[in-house]
């Protein structure tokens, strides 16, 4: 017997049994049938309308089934029965943002009011440091990232999530800093170390990049943009035959991207084996004959296979 079924015969027997109604929504809830949850947890209101957890299970039921303005009631209603429910203020905040950007104010108030009621709520703080990340007020993401951090230094996410801040304006110095904190938490963390990478290249920093793409292959040997990248990277170190080897590792898992194999013609080129450059050009050409400089550098070996005949 399911629990659920445990449950409503429960119900069945005892109808005015406020527990088992709510023991029975929790088992829908839990289940994801949330309409079933919502009916169940206003069965239990009907008994006991003061019953502060309730209102909150329903606000998430509502929550989850879409209808924010319900949701918002049961959080309002929440916190009329208890003001320091810090959660209930959290809960209310992530429905005004669901609600869409015209609700943001009352989003940030509200999650603002929870971290009033409790200092250490490693989830409002990130929630508002996004929400002020979307607005481009970085000064005010960085700070409340900072503090979540203080409060939880071990969280690989949140050292990512600062570091990305850093990343956007140009302040690599301090998203290298987060970065490396997030890979040194957590070495397997591929976010972390991609975006590292992509750093480290736009740096022109090539080795380092090379460095972590190879990391990231390790971890997802499927990562098509690590080996589209670290090839790039061998390229602008003019190591023609490593870029070559990693485009065909990036060419198996996208066999019909023509820039792959327009850019393996140019390490060709660069090896000065002008047929394989003018093969990989007609490549390129046969699956994106519109694409001009396929056409161009096609012609152009050509005619230095020509001259040199």
């Amino acid at each position: 017997m399911t629990q659920i079924e445990r449950f409503k015969k429960s119900v069945e027997l005892d109808p005015s049994d406020l527990d088992a109604w709510v023991n029975l929504a929790d088992a829908y809830y839990d289940e994801g049938i949330f309409h079933k949850a919502i009916d169940c947890y206003q069965k239990a209101l009907d008994i006991n309308p003061d019953y502060e957890d309730i209102w909150n299970n329903l606000g998430l039921a509502y929550s989850y089934e879409g209808d924010f303005d319900k949701a918002i009631e049961c959080y309002k209603k929440t916190i009329e029965l208890n003001p320091e429910d810090a959660v209930a203020h959290y809960n209310m905040a992530y429905a005004y943002e669901e609600k869409g950007q015209d609700y943001d104010e009352d989003a940030v108030m509200c999650y603002k009011k929870a971290l009033e009621l409790d200092p250490s709520y490693i989830e409002a703080l990130s929630a508002l440091a996004l929400i002020f990340r979307d607005r481009r007020e970085f000064r005010k993401a960085i700070k409340y990232y900072q503090r979540a951090i203080a409060i939880n230094p071990d969280d690989p996410h949140l050292l990512n999530n600062l570091a990305v801040i850093y990343y956007d304006n140009k302040d690599y110095e301090n998203a290298i800093v987060y970065y490396k904190k997030a890979v040194e938490i957590d070495p397997q963390n591929s976010d972390s170390i991609v975006e590292l990478a992509n750093l480290y290249f736009d740096m022109e920093e090539y080795e380092n990049a090379i460095k972590y793409y190879k990391k990231s292959i390790q971890i997802d040997p499927y990562d098509f943009e690590a080996y589209n990248n670290l090839a790039i990277c061998y390229y602008y170190n003019l190591d023609y035959k490593k870029s070559i080897k990693y485009y065909k590792e990036a060419l198996k898992l996208e066999s019909d991207d023509h820039i792959i194999y327009y850019n393996i013609g140019h390490a060709y080129k660069g090896l000065e084996k002008y047929e394989k450059a003018l093969e990989y050009f007609g490549k390129a050409l046969e699956i994106n004959p519109e694409y001009e400089a396929a056409i161009d550098s096609y012609d152009e070996t050509r005619e230095l296979i020509s001259r040199a005949s």
